[in-house]
């Protein structure tokens, strides 16, 4: 077993570019996307981000994976089973200074690229050829099979969406203020982790009543990350945050109810 130091995950690094590690995650979830968990995509997600400093790399835990995605550790053993099991992701078990177990060295493995799968969908690929005497209902379906190819191909990626595609449920008030920082994917998990929140303080007040909080958690999030206090993550760090603003608010509205229970 290793020692989890940054020399043993340097050693690791899988891929010489970010847009390298980046075209073969995409060709891997363009190939098994469909037979994957939601909760396996958002591990492989976390992972994928985490991975950035050594390239392919990442040496997360389970219970960072876990907050980061939204999901229990549990889900997070059980999706890096997955992805170990279909290849995607090597796992390198690690030792502590003291000998203890460390966290798993998660390593991203070359993978066909996503532009090489997309264009074995081309009609140059799997359309045999049209010759002059084929009928004009051939040649009209050929066309249309072009047409819908392209139409793939030239999908937009989710980090490519304008904020015009998020929810209804996402507050606008919100959004614009995350909107400068964050793309859209980034803007949803953060509203995410707003509902989270909500949803633990069971206040008598609807969501948009405290939504100058929300945003005003969110605003001090992005002064603290400007001077350089975050050390964990920015939705971590916003998540506390809006907690504690949260917390005061219950606080304010239980506070009558137990003036009331005293004095009867």
């Amino acid at each position: 077993m290793e020692k989890l130091n940054f020399e043993t995950i340097k050693k690791y690094q899988s891929f010489a570019t970010i847009e390298e590690m980046d075209k073969a995650v995409r060709g891997f979830l363009y190939e098994h996307k469909s037979a994957l968990s939601e909760g396996t995509i958002a591990v492989l997600k976390v992972i994928w981000r985490h991975s950035a400093k050594v390239i392919g790399v990442s040496f997360a835990s389970n219970d960072y994976l876990a907050d980061e995605a939204n999901v229990s550790r549990r889900t997070v053993i059980r999706a890096v089973n997955t992805l170990v099991e279909k290849g995607l992701i090597k796992r390198i078990s690690t030792a502590r200074m003291n000998g203890k177990q460390g966290a798993n060295i998660l390593v991203i493995q070359p993978y066909t690229e996503i532009d090489t799968l997309k264009n074995k969908m081309s009609p140059h690929d799997d359309t045999p050829s049209v010759t002059a005497n084929k009928t004009e209902n051939k040649q009209s379906s050929l066309c249309e099979n072009k047409i819908n190819t392209k139409r793939i191909n030239d999908e937009p990626t989710l980090e490519q969406l304008d904020t015009s595609f998020l929810p209804e449920s996402v507050s606008k008030e919100f959004v614009e203020a995350a909107r400068p920082f964050f793309n859209v994917q980034d803007i949803y998990e953060l509203w995410r982790r707003v509902e989270i929140v909500y949803e633990k303080m069971q206040l008598k007040k609807d969501l948009d009543d405290v939504m100058d909080t929300v945003v005003q958690a969110f605003k001090e999030t992005v002064f603290a990350k400007k001077l350089g206090r975050i050390k964990s993550t920015f939705r971590g760090y916003f998540y506390r945050i809006l907690y504690a603003k949260l917390i005061v608010e219950k606080r304010r509205e239980i506070k009558p109810l137990l003036f009331d229970f005293l004095n009867n």
